[in-house]
């Protein structure tokens, strides 16, 4: 009989294995890049976030040794969710669903009244659980990587983020997404500065990024179509090198945009939603959880 148990550091290299190994076998079952390069990056991961105040995890104990994780981002109003992986060893058993229901357990004896995630289309064992769990699809997102066209110019003012700009930030966000993601933005702040764009000496658009050879975009918000492409070029440019992003099919122009420059379409995910849902009133990208 298995047990669920928080996340704790002996945890970590076991827990990243289960995670680089379950992604890299669905991924390969489907001729897709795996989500994590190398069962070190997984590793890393996990233990950030099983490090991270306002993470919590849920790791499922058989025989004393990890079989399936999943983690829940609870820092703001809304309940992120992920990685959710079982050892190949132990699927088939129902313990994703396991490790997901204390997840959803604990967001609502927390008060949370919206829990969300990203889910690769191609697994459809994952869509089956999250459907049979009660979330619903509200988007498409497409997983673009690469960088703009070199003659792609900026129209309005691009910066790096100020300590300062975090109230503006928070306001923009409830503006288009309708709620706050203020603990998101300062953790992501730490390793690296957000790209903000000004329009008239007001804050138009913001972008999370997390470093790399391929920087990965964090959660985004703008007031339009230029704000947000005006952040994929910037943030780009502040990179020096290619940059990884995600794009709701509701925003066809953006997704043109970058089908016609120099990114590649990598994968298609679902956008899913337990519990209130708003649907965002200007332009927006999800991080890797929600």
């Amino acid at each position: 009989m298995g047990t669920i148990v928080p996340f704790s550091p002996e945890h970590a290299e076991k827990a990243g294995q289960i995670v680089y190994e379950a992604f890299k076998d669905i991924a390969d079952r489907h001729n897709f890049e795996p989500a994590f390069e190398s069962p070190e990056f997984a590793t890393l991961v996990v233990r950030l976030l099983g490090q991270t105040e306002g993470w919590n995890s849920y790791i499922y104990l058989e025989d004393g040794a990890p079989a399936a994780v999943n983690f829940g981002d609870e820092r703001d109003e809304v309940v992120g969710v992920g990685p959710v992986a079982t050892g190949v060893a132990h699927q088939g058993k129902g313990l994703g669903r396991k490790v997901m229901q204390a997840m959803l357990d604990s967001a609502e004896r927390n008060g949370f009244r919206s829990v969300r995630l990203n889910q690769v289309a191609y697994n459809m064992i994952s869509f089956s659980l999250y459907a049979a769990m009660g979330f619903d699809v509200k988007d498409g997102i497409a997983l673009f990587a690469g960088a703009p066209k070199p003659d792609d110019e900026i129209q309005d003012a691009v910066r790096d983020y100020r300590p300062d700009d975090l109230d503006a930030l928070d306001r923009l966000c409830r503006d288009v997404l309708g709620y706050s993601r203020r603990n998101d933005i300062e953790r992501m702040a730490v390793f690296a500065p957000p790209a903000i764009v000004e329009r008239a000496g007001k804050v138009a658009g913001y972008a999370l990024r997390f470093p790399g050879d391929t920087a990965i975009v964090g959660h985004a918000a703008a007031v339009d179509f230029a704000a947000m492409r005006d952040l994929i070029v910037g943030t780009t440019r502040a990179t020096g090198g290619k940059l990884q992003f995600l794009v709701p099919y509701a925003q066809g122009d953006l997704i043109r945009w970058c089908l016609a420059g120099r990114f590649r379409l990598k994968e298609l995910q679902n956008y899913m939603v337990l519990g209130d849902y708003e649907a965002p009133s200007g332009y927006w990208m999800p991080s890797a959880f929600y």
